[in-house]
């Protein structure tokens, strides 16, 4: 659905706010900009807690420029987490680390926790990354990916290529009412319960808004744990079973 079509959903079929006046001012309750800023925060709200938007493809998004000496960027605003990055000449991921482990610990291809192999790498060509350090951009609400090593002259202007968890980039203006939404289709009229809890939760008409919004609040997390549910199941992968492993083995 396009952003149009939500605005139009929500005001009149599940808000049922629509003027039938043929001319003077609208006596519509919620204004387009407001209810809008309700769609917006609906949809980035049900991303955020099912992780239904994952993207590998989008080049402003998931591409990282590297710059020599260089460890921490600040990624697209949009970015919620990480799955994985390599770079764009290589076929394997680098590896997802720790801070900790790769810090305050001996070298990753170790393993190992020991605080007393204490080691620094040279600058280089990065071979493993974390996005859990706390930085200035995490302040303003922007996932950090630390590099490890720092990259070195050679890695200057290389581009590392990730797959992430996101909220919709969309804008949500009067402008843009012909975008579509990111949401998967199956989902995007459960944002709009929320957007209503939103709009309806300080509304007071004859102190019955209250339990209307509360509907609403519930509809859109029972949508949340469906959503959560059909995510794990297309996210599942199959353990294989191999004969003398797997914590079984047949001895006669």
């Amino acid at each position: 659905m396009t952003l149009a079509e939500l605005l139009d959903e929500l005001r009149g079929n599940i808000l049922r706010d629509r003027s039938d006046l043929i001319a003077g001012d609208t006596d519509s309750l919620w204004t387009d900009e407001t209810l809008l800023r309700y769609i917006k925060d609906g949809e980035r709200r049900f991303a955020r807690q099912t992780l239904c938007l994952r993207d590998s493809t989008t080049p402003e998004i998931v591409q990282v420029r590297l710059r020599s000496a260089v460890q921490n960027y600040a990624l697209h605003p949009s970015i919620i987490g990480v799955l994985s990055a390599r770079f764009d000449t290589d076929t394997f991921d680098i590896q997802r680390s720790g801070y900790a482990l790769l810090l305050q610990g001996a070298p990753p291809e170790t393993l190992s926790f020991d605080p007393s192999t204490a080691y620094t790498a040279a600058p280089g060509r990065p071979v493993a990354y974390f996005t859990d350090e706390t930085l200035i951009f995490a302040r303003q609400g922007r996932v950090t990916l630390s590099a490890y090593p720092i990259p070195g002259t050679d890695e200057d202007g290389k581009t590392l290529h990730l797959r992430v968890l996101r909220m919709p980039a969309t804008d949500y203006s009067l402008d843009n009412l012909e975008v579509e939404s990111e949401i998967p289709e199956d989902y995007q009229l459960d944002t709009l319960e929320w957007a209503a809890y939103r709009a309806q939760r300080g509304f007071d008409a004859d102190a019955g808004a209250s339990t209307v919004a509360g509907a609403h609040k519930v509809a859109f997390g029972e949508a949340v744990v469906a959503a959560v549910k059909e995510m794990k199941r297309k996210t599942f992968a199959h353990i294989p079973f191999l004969f003398g492993q797997n914590g079984f083995s047949w001895t006669r």
